[in-house]
């Protein structure tokens, strides 16, 4: 029997970190980022770990897409504080388009950090997208690792 030749690499094109991103987000849902209901904070719980809590925000002005917003809370003197939290913009799976998920603002309460991927439409800060995007990765990768699981709807 011939040896079958593995396809050229130009044809299997790698999944970006968005689309990694989505998949993520929605392996640590453990249901599609779609059936997310608004006005609910969704709570995820692991053992020995701070909440994660996420909320569905408006839709994204330029693009219509969902909005979410993930973060840990702690309290300090009688306030929540952000420990981090990020918005993120998701695009649903659409035909033969994956779903993605896109790092937009990332801030935490102590020290006070407020950074924004777009701070006007249509201008992106380049580094900073691609650093909030790895970060992000990295996160629902620890989320999920640590055992994160969906307790509220």
């Amino acid at each position: 029997m011939p040896e079958q030749t593995p396809p050229p690499l130009a044809l299997t094109r790698p999944r970006s970190t968005y689309e990694r991103n989505y998949q993520r987000l929605t392996a640590l849902l453990g249901h599609p980022i779609a059936d997310l209901r608004s006005g609910v904070a969704h709570r995820l719980q692991a053992a020995g770990f701070m909440d994660l809590v996420v909320e569905v925000l408006p839709q994204c002005p330029e693009t219509g897409a969902m909005v979410l917003s993930l973060a840990h809370y702690f309290e300090q003197n009688g306030d929540l504080c952000q420990d981090p939290e990020m918005e993120i913009r998701v695009f649903l799976p659409r035909g033969d388009q994956p779903g993605r998920v896109e790092a937009l603002t990332f801030q935490q309460a102590i020290p006070p950090i407020y950074s924004v991927v777009y701070p006007e439409p249509g201008k992106a800060v380049p580094r900073l997208k691609r650093e909030l995007n790895d970060f992000l990765g990295t996160w629902l990768r620890n989320l999920q690792q640590q055992g994160h699981r969906l307790v509220s709807k």
